[in-house]
């Protein structure tokens, strides 16, 4: 229910361009729990207050940490996602039938992005390589997971030039980092 690693990567670059490796990492660490339940638990989509919750997850986070700056990005950038665009795609369908063609528009986000972005092949490799032991344990987060979880992703990418979706267009995702990231910026310096 998540948008692609690649809609968080282009929004973490807005956000700084001068970003480190370890901010990158946050920004997409929080999806490679693969049990829904817990991902939600994760996401805070079991909170009815969300907005509210990231206020108290930023409360108790080191924001001076990269990697922990990162997550909570992420977290902010999922929570503006589920208000829209996504709640605007799922309108159009009954109950949950929605999710797998959710899911084929997501990957074709992905696919188009990494092939239309010209820093992201680049930044994928530099994902595979960066020592990740100072990750262990960090949030909660398993660095051998960390690391399959981008191994896997850059892999899918590199064989998914596809797309770009109709839905959530290229012309969509462009405005919404953009806003997404400004909000956070405000966000923080509200908190």
């Amino acid at each position: 229910m998540v948008p692609s690693s690649m809609v968080h990567l282009i929004t973490a670059y807005k956000y700084n361009k001068d970003v480190s490796m370890t901010f990158l990492v946050g920004n997409i660490v929080p999806d490679i729990v693969k049990e829904w339940k817990e991902k939600d638990r994760i996401h805070l989509r079991d909170r009815e207050d969300r907005l509210f919750a990231l206020e108290e997850l930023a409360g108790t986070l080191n924001l001076q940490d990269d990697f922990k700056l990162g997550i909570l990005l992420h977290l902010f950038l999922d929570y503006k996602w589920d208000t829209y665009p996504r709640v605007d795609f799922i309108m159009g369908y009954e109950d949950y039938t929605w999710f797998h063609p959710y899911r084929h528009e997501m990957a074709l986000v992905g696919g188009w992005l990494y092939h239309h972005t010209d820093w992201s092949k680049g930044l994928w490799e530099e994902m595979k390589a960066c020592p990740l032991d100072e990750f262990e344990n960090s949030q909660g987060y398993n660095k051998e997971e960390i690391a399959k979880f981008i191994s896997h992703n850059y892999e899918w990418h590199e064989e998914n030039d596809i797309g770009p979706s109709s839905f959530f267009t290229p012309e969509l995702i462009e405005e919404f980092t953009s806003e997404a990231a400004d909000d956070f910026r405000s966000w923080l310096a509200d908190l």
